[in-house]
């Protein structure tokens, strides 16, 4: 079929490429031959019409995905059949899926942030909140079935925004009780729900359990069972119990595991009711407050140097003292063949500290001068001891020693959602050695600022300026606001020591637009006047550009105005002028158009209206 349909025009787009194929059917990248816009095309399988109820399921089930409008599902353009096949033109997203995110980690063996796994389950889990609250189960939940949007964001990075797509395609083919009319089992086995697996009646919460499946996945590497035939499914998901998350990723938060295993319960009433409480579960995990660096006494710190004189590695002082050696369970282990096993004991009273050799084979030497084995000698600040290839400096570590400040007036912000705000903090270095600093945030939402990338050095006795941004999405999840936030830079040889700087942001509800015109239908012959009526009905003033277009690109348009200033609840009317250069003979000619008002910086709204075009001549 593949090669029979490139470069064929179907419901307006000419096929250009395989995409990929499934059980249901097969996607092309096509191009609608007016609009000049790709888009995707998912045509079923030719024996899916042999089901004498596929037509009705078809229309019935694509009207009901095609009302779906929300950030995180896949757009629906068009449905239709032609020349017996069934087809589905849908929103084109080049930068692949979950799956595609997932195949490149494994290939890479590089590990995410967990925040940035979670905030892509987050937003699937928003999705199917809002399916489910229409009715619509989706049934076939895996990271095939998550598409990702990249989008340039602050600094360089990437930003990823999740879009669900297939929804309903498995109710389309399905013949009852989970299995399609040619007996092909509707789902994907190593994501099924054990409901699904059975044949039983399933509701939004099987997607939560498939969903649960792809949050193992996403913060493990690994999928909980072993799946590839729906026998191993039903012996897997209805009988066997998960392996913990926390066995397979040590470092995972009790909290995320929990929510893993809640999703994955066997019975529905055992996990998630909605989306919404996932979305939420994970949400708070998200945002769970980085704990500050404890308190920092004043004391003294061994620092190692290498051979070439670069710090690799220190350890606090304290009155239990610390041992220096090769073999693991040293406070100070340094692995190399000059090093004895037992090498040094280092002890500290509170008032003075002293060095003891252990009987090490190299010995020690301090300031140049060997010392006896087995007896105390006194080390003193400045003084330097050589054990193998490394020296050891005692150093006074100062509560002060870390510096933090917010450029003026930035420990006081207002942030408009949708709007990234640069924030720059400078970090004071007033210690006597180089230090690496990393930076964290409590009490802000971690998917809303970007940190950098890498630790900061600060050189002794200087101060570097790192740039924060602030990037709240203007999504229906925005929560505006006050959130007192503390900024912490802690040190990477010694995570005790760091200080923190307080900060009140604000953040406001982006503009919240309402579009209306008016009249709905204008009869004219060959131009036509409407308003547009637009409110802000959001916190912040909204800068709009109006535009119109329809699909055939019969009409032109005059706008009174095509850029607006609106402040919050304000409303203003501009006049809108539609003309059309093509002639009508008999009858009556209707033009659907569009009037996008879009608000700089993101987001846009629309709304729609008509214009009949009548004719030259008397009917």
């Amino acid at each position: 079929m593949t090669n029979d349909l490139l470069g064929q025009v179907i419901g307006n787009c000419r096929i250009e490429a395989l995409l990929g194929a499934g059980g249901m059917g097969q996607v092309f990248r096509a191009r609608h031959v007016h609009l000049d816009r790709l888009q995707a095309i998912k045509i079923m399988h030719p024996h899916m019409a042999s089901d004498p109820g596929f037509q009705a399921r078809f229309r019935r089930e694509a009207q009901a995905i095609a009302a779906l409008e929300h950030p995180h599902i896949v757009r629906i353009f068009n449905f239709d059949e032609q020349q017996g096949r069934y087809y589905i033109a849908m929103e084109y997203l080049p930068d692949g899926s979950l799956r595609t995110l997932l195949d490149r980690r494994a290939r890479e063996r590089t590990k995410w942030p967990l925040n940035f796994g979670l905030d892509l389950v987050r937003q699937a889990a928003e999705a199917l909140d809002f399916a489910h609250a229409r009715g619509i189960v989706h049934r076939d939940i895996k990271p095939d079935n998550i598409l990702i949007e990249r989008h340039a964001g602050p600094g360089g990075r990437s930003l990823y925004v999740v879009k669900l797509t297939d929804f309903g395609l498995a109710r389309m083919v399905e013949g009852g009780g989970g299995i399609t009319a040619s007996g092909v089992t509707v789902g994907t086995p190593a994501y099924m729900s054990p409901e699904q697996c059975q044949g039983l009646p399933v509701d939004g919460r099987s997607d939560i359990y498939s969903l649960g499946i792809v949050l193992y996945e996403v913060v493990t590497g690994y999928l909980p069972f072993t799946v590839s035939r729906i026998s191993e499914a039903v012996e897997k998901h209805v009988y066997a119990q998960p392996p913990s998350p926390r066995t397979v990723a040590p470092d995972l938060p009790v909290a995320v595991e929990s929510i893993i295993l809640r999703c994955l319960a066997k019975k529905p009433e055992d996990r998630f009711a909605t989306g919404a409480e996932l979305a939420l579960a994970l949400r708070q995990v998200m945002q769970a407050p980085v704990p500050p660096p404890p308190p920092v006494p004043e004391g003294l710190i061994v620092r190692v140097l290498d051979a070439a004189g670069q710090a690799v590695q220190q350890a606090p002082l304290t009155e239990q003292g610390l041992t220096v050696g090769r073999r693991a369970g040293h406070r100070i282990v340094l692995d190399d063949p000059a090093v004895s096993r037992n090498h040094l004991h280092i002890e500290w009273s509170g008032r003075r500290v002293r060095v003891k050799d252990l009987g090490s084979r190299g010995g020690t030497l301090l300031d140049g001068a060997p010392i006896t084995p087995h007896e105390s000698h006194t080390w003193e600040i400045g003084q330097r001891l050589k054990v193998g290839p490394f020296t050891l400096e005692l150093e006074q570590r100062r509560n002060d020693q870390i510096g933090v400040t917010l450029a003026p007036g930035q420990d006081s912000l207002q942030v408009v959602a949708g709007q990234d705000v640069a924030v720059e903090v400078t970090l004071v270095n007033r210690g006597t050695s180089a230090e690496t600093l990393t930076l964290a945030v409590e009490g802000w939402p971690a998917p809303w600022i970007r940190l950098p990338e890498a630790p900061v050095r600060v050189e002794a006795g200087a101060q570097e300026v790192v740039r924060l941004t602030l990037c709240v999405p203007a999504t229906s999840g925005m929560h505006g606001g006050t959130y007192s936030v503390q900024i912490h830079a802690r040190s990477v040889d010694q995570p005790q020591t760091g200080a923190s700087a307080q900060a009140t942001w604000i953040v406001a509800a982006p503009p919240l637009l309402s579009l209306s015109i008016t009249p709905g239908m204008a009869r004219r012959r060959d131009q036509a006047q409407y308003t547009v009526q637009l409110t802000n009905r959001g916190g912040t003033t909204a800068h709009i550009v109006l535009m119109a277009e329809d699909e055939r690109q019969a009409l032109a348009y005059n706008f009174a105005h095509h850029e607006i200033h609106l402040a919050p609840g304000e409303t203003v009317e501009v006049s809108l002028e539609v003309r059309s250069n093509r002639r009508v003979f008999g009858g009556t000619q209707t033009h659907r158009f569009t009037v996008t008002a879009a608000v700089l910086g993101g987001g846009s709204v629309k709304a729609e209206a008509v214009f009949a075009q009548t004719s030259l001549l008397p009917i």
